[in-house]
């Protein structure tokens, strides 16, 4: 069996690290991908393992939610064993001892003043959660954090640390996984760009390489491109119906601080359409300095990639940075800019599975969990390629279907309200003692409202962070 696997983020490496520990010498696996990575939402992860820490207050409140928040928890359970896994094979002389920190535990979820309630809420849904799975975790005082210094106007009133939450250099790992790859036989990397995929009554029969103009064959072909997935098909004239996948446009930084180096991670929960401000440490390989750290993250829904970060984007890192976690970072080092396309649906849920095209398989639509759901969403992959059994529920995410509509209209609207009032508080807004934020509110509403109305949207919800894409037709019902 020759199998193509079109895309070299982690989703497209891992399912070839997996299909390669069970492939015979006959098989051949194909991964096609630039080495450059641009706009990798893999490159531009701090990688987090967070589940727990990003829950917020309706975040289980459907059947679909749950099992999505499911499905993340048993990912964090599977890390450190599968990547102790990639290191096994990419290093023979590998043992498990002091070296091997790469995988590291320890999340600090703090609850500041940098915005609204909306913070106290999403912390008490983390909190609730943590209880109710029994995941452990404890109260801290914000004083015991190492190295959170914030300004004093944005100190954390609670704080809690999530034991098994950590974290992953992505860059790093990727390293370890080609160099893994690279030592199967039957495994081939090719370093361009897909021009298009070429089909003929109803199956993919190659795919056109951009730089080499050449057409490569196999027998399946999994398209785990990310952002580009929509526009790929769309280029290749393949007419499936599926969610329109959008670019989620995210922005962290590097920064290097040798009197401040981190050795966990600290964030803030959900806020502002966005996971909140977070820092972790960031080595990205053996000899990588052990005081660099990572910060993010910013995003905003494009339905075209962006190539840059925005100076808004990285004004309000650097400041959230400095202002909320360590005010000793305006000392930091400034080392770069990493800018990722994470791949968002129209209906905010991931695609994951076969298609009506019968040997094509997609992955897409993961947002920011795509590196954390990697090791369960590589092994279903897996499984539908030796055609086993699999999980019944992971046909909520298959690629072709009607959008997921988990939010009625009024749960849309007020999420999206409570969502955009917290970020206008994150970027300084200071109302006046009239009534001025209900003012806001009100006209926040009436915005949104409107933007239901024009697409038909009266008895289902469109998602918070989608508004912009239905209001301006780049997103149909």
């Amino acid at each position: 069996m020759n199998t193509i696997i079109l895309g070299n983020g982690i989703i497209g490496l891992t399912i070839a690290f997996k299909l390669a520990l069970r492939s015979n010498s006959s098989d051949n696996i194909t991964i096609i991908g630039k080495s450059s990575y641009e706009g990798s939402a893999t490159m531009a992860a701090p990688a987090m393992l967070n589940s727990f820490a990003e829950l917020e207050k309706d975040s289980l409140k459907s059947e679909i939610d749950q099992y999505r928040f499911d499905l993340s928890v048993e990912a964090t359970k599977q890390w450190q064993s599968f990547e102790k896994k990639i290191y096994e094979m990419a290093d023979e002389n590998f043992s498990t001892n002091k070296e091997f920190e790469s995988y590291s535990k320890g999340t600090y979820v703090i609850n500041n003043t940098a915005a609204d309630d909306l913070d106290d809420e999403n912390f008490d849904a983390i909190v609730k959660g943590l209880t109710i799975y029994k995941e452990p975790f404890s109260f801290v005082s914000p004083s015991d954090i190492p190295n959170y210094n914030p300004e004093q106007h944005f100190r954390a009133t609670k704080a809690i640390l999530i034991e098994n939450e950590g974290w992953i250099n992505p860059v790093r790992l990727l390293k370890k996984l080609t160099k893994a790859l690279i030592k199967f036989p039957n495994v081939t990397f090719l370093d361009d760009d897909i021009s298009i995929l070429n089909h003929n009554q109803g199956s993919i029969t190659g795919v056109v390489l951009k730089n080499e103009e050449k057409v490569i064959s196999g027998d399946k072909y999994i398209l785990a491109t990310g952002a580009t997935v929509t526009d790929l098909l769309k280029k290749s004239m393949i007419d499936i119906k599926i969610p329109s996948i959008f670019y989620g446009v995210g922005v962290s930084i590097e920064l290097k601080s040798p009197d401040n180096p981190h050795s966990a991670c600290i964030r803030t929960p959900n806020r502002g359409l966005a996971c909140g401000l977070y820092t972790a440490p960031y080595i990205a390989d053996d000899n990588y300095p052990k005081d660099h750290i990572i910060v993010g993250a910013t995003n905003f829904i494009s339905e075209k990639p962006y190539y840059y970060g925005r100076l808004a984007s990285i004004e309000g890192l650097t400041k959230g940075a400095i202002e909320q976690i360590n005010s000793n970072f305006y000392r930091a080092d400034f080392i770069k800019t990493n800018i990722g396309w994470r791949p968002t649906s129209q209906d905010t849920y991931p695609l994951i599975g076969k298609t009506s095209i019968n040997n094509l398989i997609i992955i897409t639509g993961t947002k920011r969990e795509g590196f954390h759901l990697s090791p369960v969403i590589s092994e279903y992959i897996v499984s539908i390629i030796y055609e086993e059994p699999t999980d019944k529920k992971m046909l909520y995410f298959k690629p072709e279907r009607s959008l997921i509509k988990s939010l009625t209209r009024e749960e849309a609207i007020q999420k999206a309200v409570r969502h955009q009032i917290s970020a206008a508080y994150q970027h300084e807004f200071k109302p006046s003692r009239s009534r001025m934020t209900e003012q806001l509110k009100k006209m926040y509403r009436n915005d949104i409202e409107k933007v239901h109305d024009q697409v038909g949207a009266l008895d289902w919800g469109i998602p918070p962070e989608m508004i912009e894409m239905y209001r301006y037709g780049k997103a149909a019902v």
